[in-house]
């Protein structure tokens, strides 16, 4: 049986006397399946912010790389309960298109490779760079290659293996610059990190069919890291 499809587009309208709005919000995705992420399966992409120059005449390229790197998502749950479905459709729907902003972290990499000891910190204000020294590390912490860290809303990979020098301190090698210097203190969290995503459509398609135990509705979900 060929499925249906079902469109909800959501015309986002910037006029004031229309009751137009900025943006809401920051919602909390909703636990579909045990939260364990899409069965239909995922993509978690790095859109880096790159120039490109070459030369006419030799072909000699440079390179530059600038700030503004984003993290995408692209992601299918398939067939959903009615329950569960009704609660993806209500949330997806409340974001009204690319208005809305909501959390997401990867669900490919949940908790870190590395070992967790102690409350692991921001160690001193006024950082910035990709270079960040934390400090309140247990005995034997470590972080490796690949673990996600969540610095409040801004969501960063660890690029390089690091362990605790037996006071506590290590200092965390992240694929970019932060986008602002961290407040001293703030607690990292490696379990579940997450940064704000919009869609980037304002189309939001829901497919659904026909079985023996009632109708499946399947979502596929196209986002993109937002900030202001």
């Amino acid at each position: 049986m060929v499925p249906c499809v079902w469109r909800f587009s959501a015309v986002v309208r910037w006029l004031a006397q229309w009751g137009g709005e900025a943006h809401m919000t920051i919602l909390t995705f909703p636990t579909v399946r045990g939260g364990l992420g899409p069965a239909g399966g995922c993509t978690w992409r790095k859109l880096s912010n790159t120039q490109v120059f070459e030369s006419p005449l030799t072909r000699s390229v440079q390179t530059l790389a600038l700030p503004g790197a984003r993290w995408a998502f692209t992601g299918t749950w398939q067939n959903l309960t009615p329950d569960e479905a009704a609660r993806m459709r209500a949330f997806l729907y409340s974001l009204r298109g690319r208005a809305g902003r909501f959390y997401l972290h990867n669900f490919a990499r949940p908790t870190p490779a590395g070992t967790l000891a102690g409350t692991p910190r921001v160690a001193g204000a006024g950082q910035t760079g990709s270079a960040l020294l934390t400090d309140g590390w247990g005995a034997g912490g470590s972080v490796r290659a690949g673990d996600f860290v969540g610095l409040g809303d801004e969501l960063r990979m660890v690029v390089a293996d690091a362990v605790e020098n037996g006071a506590g301190v290590m200092t965390l090698t992240l694929d970019e610059p932060v986008r602002s210097s961290p407040a001293d203190d703030l607690a990292l969290n490696f379990v579940r990190p997450v940064c704000v995503m919009r869609l980037t459509a304002d189309d939001v398609e829901s497919s659904f069919q026909r079985s023996v135990i009632g109708a499946l509705e399947s979502f596929t979900l196209n986002c993109v890291e937002t900030w202001s």
